[in-house]
């Protein structure tokens, strides 16, 4: 009787990788930022919250046609969204530390939606001589 074996096929180009996994956890930090939930990102996608999940975690690729939506759902260009993703040097974002991500985007959603450009420029100057009484930024 002879025995088959069954080949070892090539991972497939679909397959989710580590750069998945770093495009994943940007997903989710700005999705957080902007106080998203999975739910409307995945509203957005034309995807269940759980496919978002698994974006998010790096356990399935995300199709490149959704980027450009994405992108802009999170307010940032493509080119941010993917920075990093290849283990290059991505720009900063928001510390881990410090406020909670509740409270910025809250804070952001505030901002945004006050309507006078002069209320804005005030309330801005405000929060930077707070930062700077408290030895926390440098502006």
């Amino acid at each position: 009787m002879q025995v088959q074996t069954i080949e070892e096929r090539p991972a497939s180009s679909r397959a989710a990788d580590t750069s998945d996994a770093r495009l994943g956890v940007r997903v989710r930090q700005l999705r957080r930022l902007r106080g998203l939930s999975q739910a409307d990102v995945a509203q957005a996608l034309g995807v269940t919250y759980q496919q978002v999940q698994k974006y998010e975690t790096g356990k399935t690729r995300l199709p490149a046609r959704m980027l450009p939506t994405l992108a802009r759902m999170l307010g940032v260009d493509t080119e941010l969204l993917l920075a990093g993703v290849q283990g290059q040097d991505a720009p900063a974002m928001p510390p881990q530390s410090g406020p909670d991500e509740r409270e910025t985007a809250e804070l952001v959603s505030a901002f945004v939606a006050m309507r006078h450009p002069h209320s804005r420029h005030r309330l801005l100057s405000i929060v930077k001589a707070f930062a700077a009484e408290a030895g926390a930024a440098e502006m």
